[in-house]
């Protein structure tokens, strides 16, 4: 499978983001967000994105691994000022997945759903997970586009399954890709990883630069078209490792969880969900 190629993405960012944007594609390297979040702390000029082509310990939620083997699937990680005072920070993440979502439909896949508060499925099984992470900006002064005020970095983390044929692991069998997707659904034509990662990456830079106007606009789509969990069983597992059971309600206006609990609505801003099957299996 071919490389991908900042050039590239530096083409289609000035194009269509109207922005000249550092970009570094790693062929190996630990951590997508990792990475971003040391170059930020030591003055790298905002905002800038990076890839990896191999990553070795990638972060997902709460601790877990997200590892993506040499040029197989897409690791990325957008490192963006922003401004917590203005900004409805707590609605990025599940806008980030939102876009990850309209980004498959644009390649033709179909079925596309997401796992609140951030993992996307197609056809029941994951094939992307959104990390969030931020700190303190380190210079002020080096922050462009739409930086004026922030005082935070914020940096947005995606793992998104193109290729997983070449790994044989259990956990692959809960997971699927573009590529199996596109095979059988039976798309009209196979994308071009490059051209996914691009089209990817110009749709977040896209939030980053008006996170209010595409809440406005695209937050809905998530309670109309993409709730993946709402009128079903789940298990909730707190920061505290506290197991709850019930059924999902959908969200509220902040993005918080409305689940029903034996017979009380209980709202959620953080938890670990699990949907159960009619057989009794769980479903990460």
């Amino acid at each position: 499978m071919e490389a991908l190629q900042d050039s590239i993405f530096k083409i289609v960012v000035a194009r269509h983001n109207h922005i000249n944007l550092d970009v570094i594609v790693h062929d190996s390297i630990d951590s997508t967000n990792s990475w971003s979040l040391a170059q930020q702390k030591v003055g790298r000029q905002l905002p800038f994105a990076c890839f990896a082509e191999e990553q070795t310990s990638g972060k997902g939620r709460r601790g877990k691994d997200w590892v993506v083997k040499a040029h197989s699937n897409i690791a990325m990680s957008v490192t963006w000022p922003i401004d917590f005072s203005s900004q409805p920070v707590h609605l990025l993440s599940l806008s980030v997945a939102i876009t990850i979502a309209q980004t498959l439909e644009h390649f033709g896949l179909q079925h596309v759903q997401i796992k609140w508060p951030n993992d996307v499925y197609v056809q029941g099984k994951k094939i992307a997970g959104v990390l969030i992470e931020t700190q303190p900006i380190r210079d002020v002064a080096a922050t462009h586009y739409n930086g004026k005020g922030a005082s935070n970095a914020v940096v947005i983390g995606v793992g998104l399954n193109y290729d997983m044929s070449a790994i044989q692991t259990e956990e692959v069998f809960a997971l699927t890709d573009i590529c199996e997707q596109v095979t059988l659904q039976e798309s009209a034509f196979m994308p071009v990883r490059q051209e996914v990662a691009s089209e990817l990456l110009v749709n977040i830079i896209s939030i980053c630069q008006d996170l209010h106007q595409f809440v406005t606009n695209k937050f809905e789509l998530f309670s109309t078209r993409y709730d993946y969990c709402k009128g079903k069983n789940v298990e909730i597992v707190l920061d505290n490792k506290v197991s709850l059971s019930g059924v999902a309600q959908g969200i509220n206006e902040r993005s918080e969880l409305l689940v029903l609990v034996d017979g009380e609505l209980q709202v959620f801003n953080s938890a670990e969900v699990s949907v159960r099957a009619k057989c009794g299996d769980v479903s990460q």
